[in-house]
C-alpha cells in the first residue's frame, strides 16, 4: 500500500504523541516492590504545617494592630511623623522609658506616652507588654493554654492573675477562634527575643483588682462570638 505525504506525516506524529506518552507515566515496579520516589516524613509535614501556623498568626498580629501599641514608636525625621521601631518590633513599653507627661483633661479618656506604649488613665499609668519570646521579661515561659486563657478571661496567668488592663482590646482578641490564637502564639515565638523589662502598671493593688471585677460585668455585656463563650464557661 502506498502512502502519501500526509499520511507519513500523520503517522509520524502519532508515533511522536505515543512516545511522550509513555514518558510521562511513571515507571512500573514488581507488585510488592518500593519505588525510589522520595515521599514526604512526618517531619516535614509538621514543618510546613508549622509554618502555615506562624504566617497566619503573623497575618493576624499586623491586620489586628498589635504593632500599635507593642511595638514603641519613634519620630522619623526624614518621613516627618512617627513611626512604629521595627528593630525593637514587640518589645513593648521600653524599660526606663518615659512616662505620659502633663494631666488628663475633663473630657479625656486618656493620654498617651511618646512612644505610644505607655497610657495614663484615670486609674493610673499603664504599659504595653513584651510579646516578645525572651524568657525574662517577655512570654517565653507562657504556654500556649495559658496565652488561650488570656483571652478567653480577659486574665493573666492562665487566668488566675489580675485583669489585662485598658486600652488593650481583649474583649475583640476573645472572638478569635482557638487556632488563629494558637497561630498568634506561634508566630510571637518564632520572633527574636529581647530583652526588655516592662514595668509594672502604676495603678494601686486594690483599684487593680477591683477593675477586674468590672471587667467581668463589662465583658457580660459585650458581643461574644459563640465558640469562645462556650471556651469562657
Amino acid at each position: 500500500m502506498r502512502h502519501g505525504p500526509g499520511a507519513k506525516l500523520a503517522l509520524g506524529l502519532t508515533m511522536t504523541l505515543i512516545a511522550l506518552a509513555a514518558c510521562s507515566q511513571p515507571p512500573s515496579t514488581p507488585s510488592g516492590e518500593e519505588t525510589d520516589l522520595p515521599a514526604q516524613t512526618g517531619d516535614a509535614v509538621a514543618a510546613t504545617s508549622n509554618e502555615e501556623q506562624i504566617r497566619r498568626g503573623r497575618y493576624i498580629v499586623r491586620i489586628g494592630s498589635c504593632h500599635d501599641c507593642h511595638t514603641p514608636w519613634i519620630f522619623d525625621e526624614e518621613l516627618g511623623m512617627p513611626r512604629p521601631d521595627m528593630t525593637r518590633m514587640l518589645s513593648g513599653h521600653p524599660e526606663g522609658g518615659p512616662d505620659p507627661e502633663g494631666t488628663i483633661g475633663p473630657h479625656d479618656i486618656a493620654l498617651i506616652g511618646p512612644t505610644f506604649t505607655s497610657f495614663l488613665l484615670p486609674f493610673g499609668t499603664v504599659y504595653s507588654l513584651n510579646l516578645t519570646p525572651d524568657v525574662d521579661t517577655g512570654i517565653g515561659t507562657w504556654t500556649e493554654e495559658m496565652f488561650l486563657d488570656i483571652f478567653r478571661t480577659g486574665r493573666h496567668l492562665g487566668g488566675n492573675g489580675r485583669g489585662v488592663l485598658p486600652p488593650m482590646p481583649w474583649l475583640w482578641i476573645r472572638n478569635l477562634t482557638d487556632d488563629d490564637l494558637r497561630a498568634v502564639y506561634a508566630y510571637l515565638n518564632s520572633i527574636p527575643p529581647i530583652r526588655n523589662a516592662v514595668p509594672s502598671p502604676k495603678v494601686p493593688e486594690e483599684v487593680i483588682w477591683q477593675l477586674r471585677d468590672s471587667f467581668d460585668r463589662y465583658a457580660a455585656q459585650m458581643p461574644q462570638e459563640e465558640w469562645a463563650a462556650k471556651k469562657a464557661e
